[in-house]
């Protein structure tokens, strides 16, 4: 989190966020139960609904088979062309099939509405009539190209037994347009549509023409689904469409399966558009709750922007320190509102302490500075004296010198009188009275002074 963000932002930022992932998690395990419950309900409605295309188209065909069985009855109690012809032009019989036909053990072969066959048509040999003997009932035959109509069509055959001998076969033509109509009137509410697959895995009916007589390997190379009831998703351009398969029961010697294949996106239509509405209201709430807490915080952080803006008036040095801060609540604000009260009192106090004493050295400072100054003066009195000393002691070094200089001619006086001494001793001793008194009455201003 970026340290230049305010306190209140953070908080906001920090609430946005759990904000998210609490709906985030919320959405996500709901989309979850949705997700699964839609999955059930659509796999439960598709089985459903194989289920009852299934036993539609079963019911279909076994109303049909019946009434070959009946035919094949009728003709075994009386074989004779003229009454199989008027079995095979019955209303019931035309309106069920686009032809009902009669092939002999003998290769005749009857048909109404009549046809022209191709020249040399045998009928034993035709699939479809193989198909009945090998089966000991109405049997379905595969789709293929019926040589009549050139239409791609399915028959119910059912062999015509005589004394436990078999006489020749009925049986009747049905498109598989009729079919593929019942199957492609279902659209699932426009989500998907049905088709019809054999056990081998090829398309029997589907609604693209294209894909018909093709096999599912073929149709869908990759992820090629199973013929389950399982749900299997498979790619058709570039869509995700989720395909099951249900078995159509009751079907003698073919085994058919209701293939449903809807669009996925279309499936899990109403789980998008609770994930859009789960993202909105994210969105709402993330907006409401930070308006609202912005709102608040701004009202409970009012204590500390108070505190601050005391803090920021003691650093700016014209804070009042005898101001204090009103406490209202106990709560952290409180407890720290109580604490800058007490810490502003203590600085308060080490504050006036300080001046006290600032005062009083202030006072000593003032004493020593007058008593330097006094020092000051008697050192230059002293110095002055010093002075005067220094140039009376100078003064007497001169006559210091002064006296040695006539000392030193008095010394040389002397050796002259010695020298007039040796002439006589009595004129020296008379001169040396007589100069003697005056000297003394004089002083020592002259001395060595000799009379003459």
């Amino acid at each position: 989190m970026n340290k230049n963000l305010r306190f209140s932002h953070k908080i906001l930022l920090a609430a946005a966020l759990i904000v998210i992932a609490a709906f985030a998690s919320f959405t996500l395990y709901n989309d979850y139960l949705q997700r699964n419950a839609i999955r059930q309900d659509l796999d439960n409605y598709l089985q459903e609904m194989g289920t009852v295309t299934a036993k539609n188209i079963q019911t279909w065909l076994a109303g049909r088979s019946l009434l070959i069985e009946n035919i094949s009855q009728s003709v075994a109690l009386n074989p004779d062309m003229g009454n199989v012809a008027n079995l095979l032009e019955q209303k019931a019989v035309t309106s069920s099939f686009m032809g009902a036909y009669i092939g002999n053990k003998d290769g005749s072969f009857l048909i109404r509405p009549d046809s022209k066959m191709p020249d040399g048509y045998d009928p034993r040999a035709r699939p479809w009539y193989k198909s009945a003997e090998n089966s000991s009932g109405s049997a379905l035959t595969e789709p293929y190209i019926d040589l009549a109509s050139g239409q791609l069509v399915i028959s119910i055959v059912n062999s015509v037994l005589k004394g436990g001998q078999n006489i020749g076969v009925v049986g009747g033509d049905l498109s598989l347009q009729v079919i593929a109509d019942s199957i492609n009137a279902l659209d699932f509410g426009g989500m998907g549509y049905a088709f019809l697959v054999s056990a081998d895995g090829k398309i029997l009916v589907h609604p693209d023409k294209a894909l018909v007589m093709k096999t599912l390997k073929d149709v869908y190379p990759q992820n090629t689904p199973r013929l389950s009831k399982d749900l299997s998703e498979i790619e058709v351009n570039g869509k995700t469409r989720i395909v099951t398969f249900t078995q159509i029961k009751g079907l003698s010697s073919v085994n058919w399966y209701i293939g449903l294949s809807v669009d996925k996106d279309k499936a899990f239509a109403t789980l998008s558009k609770f994930r859009a509405s789960a993202i909105v209201a994210t969105l709402i709430a993330v907006v409401i709750i930070i308006a609202l807490l912005g709102m608040l915080i701004r009202i409970l952080l009012q204590p500390l922007h108070v505190m601050t803006r005391a803090m920021q008036d003691i650093a700016d040095g014209e804070g009042d320190l005898t101001k204090r801060l009103t406490i209202q609540t106990q709560d952290e604000f409180g407890i720290l509102g109580t604490a800058f009260n007490r810490f502003v009192e203590r600085i308060h106090t080490s504050i006036r302490e300080v001046s006290s004493a600032t005062e009083h050295v202030n006072e000593v400072a003032l004493r020593v500075v007058s008593a330097s100054n006094s020092s000051m003066f008697n050192s230059d009195q002293q110095a002055t004296r010093t002075s005067s000393v220094a140039a009376a002691i100078n003064q007497l070094g001169a006559a210091a010198q002064e006296i040695a200089q006539n000392a030193a001619l008095a010394s040389q006086h002397s050796s002259d009188a010695r020298s007039l001494a040796e002439d006589g001793q009595q004129v020296v001793d008379r001169s040396c009275w007589r100069s003697t008194r005056p000297l003394k009455q004089r002083g020592p201003e002259r001395p060595g002074a000799v009379l003459r």
